[in-house]
């Protein structure tokens, strides 16, 4: 792959972004301690976010013929959706439950994820459902 130099406006834009994703991220804690009534860290999402995009930027100087990689882009959006709604009110039934936050955070990860890598297989199937109901 072939990458365009390195100037201070890209460095620019790529702070800039970084930096608004370490803000939703905060702005997303701070929503679902209100919503869960207890404290929780804001480091662990922002250094999984952060890991995330330097293994991304990592990857491209890669050559990795892997056909896996397909299966996990397709898990990409539904990871999105999955993670903030459904990941949100599992970590909270979870934490006012008495779990630890932390092992909360790994049980909901879990389950989101396969939650995603199910819908980017096609499950459910809705033309079945839709035959069984």
């Amino acid at each position: 792959m072939r990458f365009k130099a390195v100037t201070a406006a890209r460095l620019a834009f790529r702070a800039l972004f970084l930096g608004g994703g370490v803000l939703q991220i905060a702005s997303s804690v701070d929503v679902h301690i209100l919503k869960v009534g207890r404290e929780m860290p804001f480091a662990p999402p922002i250094l999984i976010f952060l890991i995330a995009i330097a293994l991304m930027a990592w990857s491209l100087r890669l050559d990795l013929p892997w056909s896996g990689w397909r299966r996990i882009g397709l898990m990409t959006y539904p990871l999105y959706l999955l993670h903030d709604v459904v990941g949100a009110a599992l970590l909270g039934v979870m934490v006012r439950a008495g779990l630890p936050h932390l092992v909360s955070m790994v049980i909901v990860g879990a389950t989101v994820r396969a939650g995603a890598l199910l819908s980017s297989l096609g499950f459910p199937n809705y033309s079945t459902l839709a035959a069984i109901l």
